[in-house]
């Protein structure tokens, strides 16, 4: 079996780029790191063990695009299962092999785990995140595309720059209206270092500085409002 993880980056530091990739190379399932330089390749990541795209601009939808075009490289060199990391983000060392192990099982097209939210110093905040549990929602991070949902990752590379806010939103209604089978692990394999105020404030923490509010993503949704009905039903069901 073929492993991939894909992570899209822009202008991250390189020690953030270099936790996350470790946590890749760390993995207890041997697995090729792809990263997508989203118009502004860093010189250092060419030096490490890993695949790497450069684009020749940037896209600013978030990653989407190089997210999009690092699983369609994946999967056309010869993966099987592709997972996803976000630059600011790392891995526990059996994420890939634990989402692989629900879906061979299960014979689903999807695997999902669950997140631990770590906050701006990395430290833990929340160790099983409740709002990205596979069901209602589904952080990008947390999912193993097998090749059967191969749609999806050309969804993330087409989707509209508008709606970079709410990306993880529409993939994930996506894989749930198209039918797609998804096993669950259950198991907080992704650290998420979140930049979003309202995680801290929800756990009766002050927002430290540097966090945001969600206007990005209110405006995303805003977008989607306007779309037209035949664009969300393309977007969310494949279909005109």
């Amino acid at each position: 079996m073929k492993f991939s993880v894909v992570t899209p980056y822009y202008k991250e530091p390189n020690e953030e780029l270099s936790i996350g990739h470790k946590s890749v190379l760390q993995q207890d399932i041997k697995n090729t790191h792809i990263m997508v330089a989203d118009g502004h390749p860093n010189p250092v990541v060419s030096s490490w063990d890993c695949q790497h795209i450069v684009l020749p601009s940037a896209h600013r939808d978030a990653g989407n695009f190089a997210r999009g075009v690092g699983a369609l490289h994946a999967f056309q060199s010869g993966a099987e299962y592709v997972c996803f990391l976000d630059a600011d983000n790392w891995l526990e060392t059996n994420h890939v092999s634990s989402l692989y192990e629900a879906v061979s099982k299960s014979g689903a097209d999807i695997g999902v785990s669950r997140r631990m939210l770590r906050r701006l110093d990395r430290s833990i905040l929340d160790p099983f995140d409740w709002e990205s549990d596979g069901v209602r929602f589904a952080d990008t991070g947390t999912v193993m595309l097998s090749r059967s949902a191969i749609e999806i990752a050309a969804l993330w590379a087409t989707l509209p720059g508008g709606l970079s806010g709410s990306g993880d939103q529409i993939i994930w209604s996506a894989i749930k209206q198209r039918g797609f089978k998804v096993a669950l692990t259950e198991l907080a394999t992704m650290n998420y270092k979140t930049k979003w105020a309202v995680h801290y404030t929800g756990r009766d923490e002050e927002a430290p500085e540097g966090t945001v509010d969600l206007s990005y993503v209110r405006a995303a949704d805003e977008y989607w409002r306007l779309l037209p009905e035949s664009e969300k039903r393309r977007l969310i069901t494949g279909r005109t």
